[in-house]
């Protein structure tokens, strides 16, 4: 205990071995707050990131495309040079919808499909994949796109056409398996939600003015 305390006394009074200890606690204190600070930003970074991937994304021809997928008035044809057929003209709600987007010609070509919907939802499922963006906030933010590319029957003749060549049978893989992912964790998330909010409402009525 004297051995204990005469070396607690020299530390004290060492200003060496004082002002290292000071400076020892201090790194480990800053590395701590630069730890979070970093943690704080690099969430910051990411759903920044998000937000300009969402704005970039949906854009009037994201719009048309959804649409057309959404409303089956998509056919796809497999030729030598495939593409989508546009049909249902003959719906009146269809007709008039067309031409508030702004819908014109007669085919979609597998390119603008693949550039324009498919190419960035296959990006950003590999990107929730690898960890660099948050499952919730994709789940916020592109849920509902993912699902209408799930639910399409069109979409799934040609996703399943893309991966008929061996080479090609990965082709879509991140864009389904976080459609998949989505579907199935997504009532999970809705249930919670609803929970959430019946508990705020709960606590409303018995909380005390």
């Amino acid at each position: 205990m004297k051995a204990e305390w005469e070396w607690l006394t020299k530390t004290v009074y060492d200003p060496t071995i004082f002002w290292a200890m000071i400076t020892a606690v201090a790194t480990v204190v800053l590395l701590f707050v630069a730890y979070f600070q970093l943690r704080s930003l690099a969430r910051t970074s990411r759903s920044d990131f998000l937000y300009r991937l969402k704005k970039d994304f949906f854009t009037q021809e994201v719009r048309r495309l959804l649409f057309l997928v959404e409303r089956g008035c998509l056919e796809f044809h497999e030729k030598e040079i495939p593409y989508f057929k546009i049909v249902g003209r003959d719906r009146p709600i269809v007709v008039e919808r067309m031409k508030e987007l702004e819908i014109q010609g007669d085919s979609v070509s597998t390119y603008r499909m693949e550039d324009v919907l498919l190419g960035p939802l296959e990006d950003l499922g590999f990107l929730e994949k690898r960890g660099m963006v948050d499952f919730q906030e994709v789940y916020e933010a592109f849920e509902t796109y993912y699902l209408i590319c799930l639910k399409s029957e069109v979409l799934q003749h040609y996703f399943e056409w893309s991966r008929r060549d061996l080479d090609d049978d990965d082709v879509y893989d991140n864009l389904l398996t976080l459609a998949k992912k989505l579907k199935e964790k997504g009532e999970k998330i809705r249930t919670h939600k609803r929970w959430r909010r019946s508990l705020k409402t709960l606590w409303k009525k018995i909380a005390p003015r």
